[in-house]
């Protein structure tokens, strides 16, 4: 029982250490916010092959003061290693966040090996771009 119990945890400790060699996995170059879509473009920068990301928005008002979008944005269409994509996602809700600024941040990246990379809280896989 305890060489099982040992295995398992010795293969979890190593698919999450696999996942976490990748710095960022994708780089955000630019976020826009413009009618009722949010566009991110953005490069995988893994070295390895990427089934699907999610991001985070953040808005900024004249302020400074932060305003978390209430979704995530989330897309599950493979991209290669180096691809550059930018993902359109429709959204009523974008209307309400007309900022000043806006920072797009990679929360979660699911990888084709199956493991997944996910945001340690800092957010430093993200850009912020200044809106229109």
């Amino acid at each position: 029982m305890r060489i099982a119990i040992g295995s398992i945890v010795v293969l979890l400790v190593g698919l999450l250490s696999q996942a976490q060699i990748v710095g960022c996995p994708i780089e955000p170059t630019l976020v826009k916010n413009a009618d009722s879509q949010i566009a991110i473009a953005f490069q995988n920068t893994s070295g390895k092959a990427i089934a699907s990301y999610r991001f985070r928005l953040t808005f900024y008002d004249v302020w400074g003061q932060s305003h978390s979008f209430p979704q995530s944005l989330r897309g599950n269409a493979p991209l290669a290693v180096n691809a550059h994509r930018t993902a359109i996602w429709q959204s009523r809700l974008a209307m309400q966040f007309l900022s000043p600024s806006v920072q797009a941040s990679v929360e979660q990246t699911t990888f084709m090996d199956g493991t997944v990379w996910f945001d340690d809280g800092s957010r430093a896989c993200s850009v912020t771009s200044v809106q229109e």
